[in-house]
């Protein structure tokens, strides 16, 4: 019966050692997983249409299995006393390929009732990986003249 006392702290002590390593990888990989949240603004134009649209390039990247999506808004600036110009746009988890690589698309923004946008307005662009919950996992702004 003695005999198995030394061999049940070998095993116990080998279980812990396995263990411990265990966790030092997992450890290890997060970080890296975790940088796969990215955004960049790329061109920006003035869309066609009555009212005008604004389009944006974004690359953006997130992790796998994210269920981020992309949000992206436009705000025109203007001299004091007009209407500020607004646009918004979105693009679905479901739209989105999320393998922690980069990826382009091209976002289209429309304006909010009343907000209209014009040749050579000078615009800033605020796009976003989003989590469901509202929170940002990556940030990106622009400013730019249409």
């Amino acid at each position: 019966m003695k005999p198995a006392r030394p061999v049940r702290r070998v095993a116990g002590t080998a279980a812990t050692a396995l263990l411990l390593a265990a966790g030092a990888v997992g450890a290890l990989a997060s970080p890296a997983v975790a940088k796969a949240n990215s955004i960049a603004v790329g061109q920006v134009a003035l869309g066609a249409g009555r009212p005008a649209v604004v389009t944006a390039e974004i690359t953006y990247s997130c992790d796998p299995g994210s269920t981020a999506h992309l949000a992206a808004t436009a705000t025109g600036l203007v001299a004091k006393g007009h209407h500020k110009a607004v646009a918004t746009g979105t693009l679905a988890n479901k739209k989105l390929r999320c393998d922690a690589r980069n990826h382009i698309v091209r976002l289209v923004l429309h304006p909010k009732p009343g907000s209209v946008f014009h040749k050579k307005q000078r615009v800033v662009i605020e796009a976003a990986v989003v989590t469901p919950r509202g929170g940002h996992y990556a940030d990106a702004t622009k400013a730019v003249t249409l």
